[in-house]
This record gives C-alpha cells, sequence and structure tokens, in this order.
C-alpha cells in the first residue's frame, strides 16, 4: 500500500477513543483504527525505509516493531488512561526491553505532528556527550552545523536549572544544560502536508541532514557503555 497521508477521520477517532477510554469502545472500532491509523503508519515505513537504511543498515524495519500501541502501558505511570490519541513510529537499532537508544522518530498527536532525532537518555550519556563537546571532538562539531544547518528544526530536551559548565562557549551552551537531547521539526497550525502526505520528502531529507547527530548520539551511548563496564571491574 503506498503512503498518500494520514486522515483526519483517523485523528479524530483516535482522540475519542482516548476520551471514551473503554475497551467495548476501543474493540468496536479497532479495524476502523487499523485501517486509518495503523495502516497509514505501516506505508509510512515503507516509504522512509531506504533513506533511513543509508543512514543506518542496523535499523530495525519490521512495522510491529516500529509504531506505538493504541493501548497505553500503565504499569509505570500514574496516568490510567487506558488509550493514546498519539501515535508514532521509531526507527532505531534493536534493543533491550526499557533499554535507551538513539532514534528518529514521526509522531502525530490532535494538536500537532513532529519528527526528529533524540537519543542521550541513558545513564552517564548526557555525561559522556558533554565530555566529547568540551574536547570539542569532530563527531559534535559535525552535529552542531548539521542542526545549525536545518532551521525547521529546534534543539530539544529538558534542561536543568542550573548551567553545567559556565566556561563553555555561549554556542555550546544549549548542549550542555540539557538532561536529554534531540533536535525536532513541530508544526501545530498546517496539518494540510500530513493529510496529503507532502511532508514526506521534506521529512527524508531532514533527517538525512541529522545524520550526523545521530552518529554523535550513537557515539555517546557507546562511551557512557564502556565508562559503566570499566567501573566494574
Amino acid at each position: 500500500m503506498a503512503f498518500t497521508g494520514f486522515q483526519a477521520a483517523g485523528i479524530d477517532l483516535l482522540q475519542l477513543n482516548r476520551l471514551q477510554n473503554s475497551k467495548g469502545f476501543y474493540e468496536a472500532h479497532k479495524d476502523e483504527i487499523r485501517h486509518l491509523v495503523i495502516e497509514p503508519f505501516h506505508a509510512l515505513i515503507a516509504e522512509m525505509t531506504p533513506t533511513m537504511l543509508a543512514i543506518d543498515p542496523q535499523f530495525v524495519v519490521t512495522p510491529s516493531r516500529m509504531v506505538s500501541r493504541v493501548r497505553r502501558d500503565t504499569r509505570f505511570t500514574k496516568d490510567k488512561t487506558l488509550y493514546r490519541a498519539n501515535m508514532w513510529l521509531f526507527f532505531r537499532r534493536p534493543r533491550r526491553e526499557r533499554e535507551s537508544v538513539p532514534c528518529y522518530y514521526f509522531e502525530i498527536r490532535p494538536d500537532c505532528w513532529s519528527y526528529g532525532c533524540w537519543g542521550a537518555w541513558g545513564t552517564g550519556e548526557m555525561q559522556a556527550l558533554r565530555e566529547m563537546i568540551v574536547r570539542d571532538d569532530p563527531r559534535f562539531r559535525a552535529a552542531f552545523h548539521a542542526v545549525a544547518a536545518c532551521p525547521q528544526v529546534q534543539l530539544a530536551g529538558e534542561t536543568y536549572k542550573r548551567p553545567k559548565c559556565l566556561d563553555a562557549a555561549p554556542a555550546y551552551r544549549p548542549w550542555l544544560d540539557r538532561k536529554e537531547i534531540g533536535a525536532e521539526y513541530r508544526e501545530t497550525a498546517d496539518f494540510a502536508p500530513l493529510l496529503d502526505g507532502s511532508f514526506v520528502p521534506t521529512m527524508l531529507d531532514t533527517m538525512r541532514r541529522l545524520a550526523p547527530l545521530y552518529h554523535l548520539l550513537l557515539a555517546a551511548k557507546e562511551q557512557a557503555a564502556a565508562a559503566q563496564r570499566e567501573a566494574i571491574r
């Protein structure tokens, strides 16, 4: 099935399903949700896959392992709402359950749609990234310039209240002061490209341009893992 965009009816149905918060309602509309939401996600994955595998041949590309579930996992959250109104996909390497792995993502919500590249939320990963920034690692410089060359995306991630490296270059401070980090495009006003599918070429071009950021996040994860192995010797 070729990807031709998402239907407004599917986005509305996800929101209604969340508001109903009823297994009965979900079961009655499960096939409709699959047709209007899940199948378009699978078609989008098929269109994205050649470009994404060129960035990282180790990406998982099985749709059933890439798309979020409509039913929420409520084991680890105070919010016990059964169903979600947003849906997303990840391109990332194989991982253990709940393991942090750098990724590319695409997401739809009732109030916005977005895509980007995220990582550095695992143990020691942001510290490893800070060390790379402070020593002016070439991989960081490549990622820094790649993000700067994509004005359509914003650097994102929760920040600490207190700066981490007071003597760092001002341009690097937004990178250093975060608990995790990513670059994302977010649209809250214009849903037309989402509905007709015309966003895909621009999104894929952005993801290609952000490849240095993705590879930097992989390097930070690898260095954090090495530091942990050394600490337990």
